[in-house]
């Protein structure tokens, strides 16, 4: 009996897979939206990023399709760890999307996993320059302009951090007034 446990499992995930499966090719855009991020808070980072596509996939011109792409690259790079999938949400969100309220931050998470991620240093500095070109006052545009100046090098190397350093803007861990 006990050998026939593990089959049983599988036969039940299997039939699972094959009804859910079914069942999203019926579903509206709202709930295969609503799927993705159940899928999500589940942890269930795979199926989110199944059902994701399948809503822009299915619903192009869908009211939902910017925030599936964006929701897609956050999983691709943060769970799945998957940077040029995460990258290609990005670009696929911001052609099909160019008045995107997200358009800022999926040039930056386009230069930074280049940067990064990827290592492909030439292909972060064209996003990133596109990004200051876009969005010269934006929030990020800080950032962007660090992530420039520095990229390539590794972290450990900068010298930002030193005591008395106080080029990024932030103040010394010493003059924070709590002492050492």
């Amino acid at each position: 009996m006990k050998s026939l446990v593990p089959l049983l499992v599988t036969a039940s995930l299997l039939m699972g897979f094959i009804i859910s499966c079914s069942k999203t090719s019926k579903m509206t855009e709202e709930q295969l939206l609503g799927l993705a991020k159940a899928q999500e808070s589940k942890e269930q980072f795979k199926e989110a990023a199944k059902t994701y596509e399948a809503l822009v996939k299915r619903y192009p011109q869908g009211k939902h399709g910017e925030e599936a792409l964006y929701r897609l690259g956050l999983i691709y790079a943060n769970n799945l760890h998957d940077y040029q999938k995460a990258v290609g949400a990005y670009k696929r969100l911001i052609e099909k999307y160019p008045n995107s309220p997200r358009l800022a931050q999926a040039y930056f998470m386009i230069g930074y996993h280049y940067a990064n991620d990827i290592k492909d240093l030439d292909k972060a500095r064209e996003a990133y320059n596109t990004f200051l070109k876009k969005f010269p006052n934006h929030e990020l545009a800080a950032s962007v302009k660090f992530e420039l100046k520095y990229l390539g090098k590794d972290v450990t190397d900068l010298d930002i951090f030193q005591e008395g350093n106080t080029e990024s803007g932030d103040a010394s861990p010493t003059s924070s007034g709590g002492g050492r």
